[in-house]
């Protein structure tokens, strides 16, 4: 489970970024735009509200909230205010008076995104909800995974030397947090994480991640899974969302894509160490993944 974890996040190639930790006191709001960037928010002190695809929360101290996707949304101290673009906000705290800064009661936030590096198509993030939202923090986590977050807090505060990058790797490992505490906070629930604690599929989605440059089959899998091919097909399905041959496909996809992203490679060479004989072939799937051909990616990635 953990090495699986291990090459998804390496492949999409996460980079975290804290924008602030600081005090809103009311009556503030602030609006986020949809970005290509997960943003998190964590309520350090006090209460608010968020605002998202005509819903309405309300949430208090140790909330935490995750946008996966990055779908826009609103934060405010109360229901249905007029907030403040989030970029003349962030643009406020190199002045001598940060909006919000003064007022009513206030509220604490943490506030950052996480960048995917690389194409996030992977069913660990596509299979997320637009907007995960964590009760009270300290009742879902174990107590060694806990202590992330005080710490986090505290670097955001200082003026250290390399607080900023201790920040930023702390809130990698937060993110991991959330979504076990996610999973953990919703028994039953279907999705990739659910997926690597089931034995069966666990197995399975190891093959397909040690051999997927091989010519792998549904048998194959399935063999290495202890299933039959459709018992597979169903369970594997319903639980992550894709079969296992389309999961298969995938996974070389990003593979690929780091592969032409690190330089050095032909075209042929990446078609064939993806696990394709054909580079026509290779093209083509690469096309369907990317919106683009291998070597416009290889051209255009920075």
């Amino acid at each position: 489970m953990n090495d699986i974890l291990d090459q998804i996040f390496k492949m999409i190639r996460l980079q975290s970024c804290v924008y602030f930790q600081r005090g809103f006191h009311a009556p503030w709001g602030m609006e986020i735009s949809g970005t290509g960037f997960a943003q998190f928010h964590i309520v350090t002190r006090g209460t608010c509200y968020v605002e998202s695809a005509g819903k309405t929360l309300d949430l208090s101290s140790g909330d935490v909230l995750l946008f996966p996707r990055g779908a826009a949304h609103t934060l405010a101290d109360a229901p249905a205010r007029t907030p403040a673009p989030g970029s003349d906000v962030m643009a406020s705290l190199a002045t001598a008076t940060p909006m919000f800064s003064e007022g009513g009661a206030e509220t604490g936030l943490i506030c950052g995104h996480y960048a995917y590096r690389m194409h996030p198509s992977h069913p660990l993030i596509t299979g997320l909800p637009d907007l995960v939202h964590l009760h009270a923090l300290h009742e879902l986590m174990d107590p060694v995974a806990l202590s992330v977050l005080p710490i986090l807090i505290c670097e955001t505060r200082r003026s250290e030397p390399g607080a900023v990058s201790v920040s930023e790797r702390l809130a990698e490992v937060l993110l991991i947090q959330i979504l076990r505490a996610h999973v953990r906070d919703r028994p039953g629930l279907n999705g990739f994480l659910s997926a690597l604690s089931d034995a069966r599929l666990q197995r399975a989605l190891e093959r397909i991640h040690a051999d997927f440059a091989a010519p792998l089959t549904l048998t194959d899998i399935a063999h290495h899974a202890g299933m039959s091919r459709s018992g597979l097909a169903q369970h594997f399905r319903q639980s992550i969302g894709l079969a296992p041959i389309e999961y298969l496909a995938k996974w070389r996809m990003l593979n690929a894509g780091e592969l032409l992203q690190s330089g050095g490679r032909t075209v042929a060479d990446v078609a064939e160490c993806s696990g394709y004989d054909s580079q026509i072939a290779f093209a083509r799937a690469f096309k369907r993944e990317y919106g683009m051909t291998p070597t416009q990616f290889r051209n255009t990635a920075g």
